[in-house]
Protein backbone atom coordinates (compact mmCIF):
# COMPACT_ATOMS: atom_id res chain seq x y z
CA UNK A 1 0.00 0.00 0.00
CA UNK A 2 2.34 2.57 -1.18
CA UNK A 3 1.62 6.01 -2.43
CA UNK A 4 2.10 7.33 -5.45
CA UNK A 5 5.12 10.26 -5.21
CA UNK A 6 4.22 11.94 -8.63
CA UNK A 7 0.04 12.51 -7.97
CA UNK A 8 0.27 15.50 -5.83
CA UNK A 9 2.69 17.10 -7.96
CA UNK A 10 -0.51 17.06 -10.96
CA UNK A 11 -2.79 18.63 -9.18
CA UNK A 12 -2.65 22.10 -8.13
CA UNK A 13 -5.70 24.13 -6.21
CA UNK A 14 -7.32 27.51 -7.63
CA UNK A 15 -7.01 30.54 -5.83
CA UNK A 16 -10.29 31.22 -7.10
CA UNK A 17 -12.58 28.56 -6.42
CA UNK A 18 -10.11 26.39 -4.15
CA UNK A 19 -10.90 23.03 -6.22
CA UNK A 20 -7.74 20.74 -6.57
CA UNK A 21 -7.68 20.75 -10.27
CA UNK A 22 -5.07 18.51 -12.54
CA UNK A 23 -2.64 20.90 -14.07
CA UNK A 24 -3.73 20.74 -17.60
CA UNK A 25 -6.93 22.97 -16.26
CA UNK A 26 -4.56 26.10 -15.97
CA UNK A 27 -2.89 28.58 -18.37
CA UNK A 28 0.75 29.16 -18.49
CA UNK A 29 1.12 32.89 -17.34
CA UNK A 30 2.46 34.90 -19.43
CA UNK A 31 6.20 35.78 -19.32
CA UNK A 32 6.28 33.08 -16.37
CA UNK A 33 7.80 29.68 -16.38
CA UNK A 34 4.84 28.59 -13.88
CA UNK A 35 1.00 28.01 -13.93
CA UNK A 36 -1.57 30.59 -13.41
CA UNK A 37 -3.12 30.81 -9.87
CA UNK A 38 -6.65 30.31 -11.57
CA UNK A 39 -7.98 27.50 -13.26
CA UNK A 40 -9.10 28.59 -16.81
CA UNK A 41 -12.79 28.38 -15.74
CA UNK A 42 -11.91 30.82 -12.96
CA UNK A 43 -9.76 33.00 -15.23
CA UNK A 44 -12.73 32.83 -18.35
CA UNK A 45 -15.26 34.06 -15.56
CA UNK A 46 -12.98 36.94 -14.34
CA UNK A 47 -12.19 38.30 -17.79
CA UNK A 48 -15.64 38.76 -18.47
CA UNK A 49 -16.33 40.50 -14.92
CA UNK A 50 -13.35 42.70 -16.13
CA UNK A 51 -14.52 43.16 -19.41
CA UNK A 52 -18.26 44.46 -17.81
CA UNK A 53 -16.50 46.55 -15.73
CA UNK A 54 -13.96 47.81 -17.69
CA UNK A 55 -16.90 48.67 -20.51
CA UNK A 56 -19.20 50.49 -17.69
CA UNK A 57 -16.38 52.58 -15.79
CA UNK A 58 -13.63 53.11 -18.35
CA UNK A 59 -10.94 54.93 -17.29
CA UNK A 60 -10.22 56.80 -14.52
CA UNK A 61 -9.83 60.75 -15.50
CA UNK A 62 -7.11 62.61 -16.61
CA UNK A 63 -4.70 63.53 -13.53
CA UNK A 64 -5.90 60.53 -11.52
CA UNK A 65 -4.16 59.14 -8.67
CA UNK A 66 -4.25 56.01 -7.04
CA UNK A 67 -6.16 56.31 -3.57
CA UNK A 68 -3.61 54.04 -2.43
CA UNK A 69 -0.15 54.83 -3.16
CA UNK A 70 -0.94 58.08 -4.66
CA UNK A 71 1.04 57.92 -8.23
CA UNK A 72 -0.34 59.42 -11.45
CA UNK A 73 -0.28 57.75 -14.43
CA UNK A 74 3.47 59.57 -15.69
CA UNK A 75 5.16 57.57 -12.25
CA UNK A 76 3.49 54.43 -13.07
CA UNK A 77 4.48 54.08 -16.35
CA UNK A 78 5.62 50.35 -17.27
CA UNK A 79 4.14 48.71 -14.16
CA UNK A 80 0.84 47.36 -16.05
CA UNK A 81 2.44 45.86 -18.79
CA UNK A 82 0.03 45.34 -22.12
CA UNK A 83 -2.81 46.08 -19.49
CA UNK A 84 -2.17 49.68 -19.30
CA UNK A 85 -1.63 51.72 -15.59
CA UNK A 86 -4.94 51.26 -14.41
CA UNK A 87 -7.32 47.96 -13.21
CA UNK A 88 -10.39 48.23 -12.38
CA UNK A 89 -10.28 46.64 -8.65
CA UNK A 90 -13.98 44.80 -7.65
CA UNK A 91 -15.08 42.96 -4.94
CA UNK A 92 -14.41 39.28 -5.59
CA UNK A 93 -17.42 37.77 -4.15
CA UNK A 94 -20.06 40.30 -5.56
CA UNK A 95 -17.72 41.46 -8.17
CA UNK A 96 -18.88 45.32 -7.56
CA UNK A 97 -16.72 48.36 -8.58
CA UNK A 98 -14.67 49.42 -6.05
CA UNK A 99 -12.20 51.85 -8.05
CA UNK A 100 -9.37 51.99 -10.25
CA UNK A 101 -5.88 51.12 -8.78
CA UNK A 102 -2.39 51.34 -9.72
CA UNK A 103 -1.34 47.37 -10.86
CA UNK A 104 1.28 47.30 -7.47
CA UNK A 105 -1.55 47.93 -5.34
CA UNK A 106 -3.80 46.04 -6.59
CA UNK A 107 -1.28 42.72 -6.50
CA UNK A 108 -0.67 44.31 -2.79
CA UNK A 109 -4.10 43.98 -1.84
CA UNK A 110 -4.29 40.48 -4.02
CA UNK A 111 -1.21 38.99 -1.79
CA UNK A 112 -2.92 39.57 1.37
CA UNK A 113 -6.25 37.82 0.12
CA UNK A 114 -8.12 41.21 0.21
CA UNK A 115 -8.51 40.15 4.00
CA UNK A 116 -8.83 43.93 6.06
CA UNK A 117 -8.07 42.00 9.42
CA UNK A 118 -4.66 40.32 7.72
CA UNK A 119 -3.81 44.28 6.45
CA UNK A 120 -4.48 46.08 9.73
CA UNK A 121 -1.95 43.30 11.08
CA UNK A 122 0.71 44.18 8.36
CA UNK A 123 0.14 47.99 9.18
CA UNK A 124 0.55 47.24 13.26
CA UNK A 125 3.36 45.00 12.13
CA UNK A 126 5.25 47.98 10.55
CA UNK A 127 4.13 50.36 13.18
CA UNK A 128 5.76 48.41 15.46
CA UNK A 129 8.90 47.85 14.05
CA UNK A 130 9.63 50.28 12.04
CA UNK A 131 12.73 51.64 13.40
Amino acid sequence: MGSNPIAPTMYKKCNKCHEFLHKSKFSPCSGGNYLRPECKQCAYKLSKVRKRLRETYGKPPENYKCPICHKEESQLLGTGGKAGVWVVDHNEVTDKFRGHLCHNCNRGIGNFSHDIDMLWRAIEYLMENDQ
